[in-house]
């Protein structure tokens, strides 16, 4: 019991996924949204990075686009916050790679040593092979 609160949100961001995965797009967004609740509800930033990435991805996905940036720049400002600049970098340049929305004025990538030498997160990997299977 005492473990359940621990990893709450990770199970409802993997139901959150399955959903996605299998065109059950409300429930996906619904599970989305209650992965960064519980996440922010217990303070484990790092999960709320992954779910509102993950939930800006889907919402691109199935053309919600502006929604979509919304939960990117919560993707963004928490991962800054959790310390994680070069995939807050990573993110950034992503989105604006394929999206011809520009995000807000002061949401620009922070200098890291990851973009700098070109080395490119393999999360970046992950997602354009998603993409691609998808399509």
């Amino acid at each position: 019991e005492s473990s359940k609160w621990n990893c709450l949100q990770k199970f409802i961001l993997l139901e959150a996924e399955d959903h996605f995965c299998n065109k059950r797009y409300e429930r996906a967004k619904e599970s989305y949204d209650d992965a960064i609740m519980f996440s922010r509800q217990h303070k484990f930033i790092n999960d709320e990075a992954i779910a509102c990435e993950l939930a800006g991805y889907f919402l691109f996905e199935v053309g919600e686009t502006a929604s979509s940036i919304d939960y990117i720049i919560q993707a963004h400002e928490k991962y800054h916050k959790w310390g994680a600049i070069g995939k807050a970098s990573v993110i950034f340049q992503y989105f604006q790679s394929i999206s011809t929305v520009k995000l807000p004025v002061g949401i620009e990538p922070p200098v890291s040593r990851e973009l700098a030498s070109g080395n490119r997160n393999s999360s970046t990997t992950t997602l354009k092979a998603r993409q691609k299977a998808q399509t």
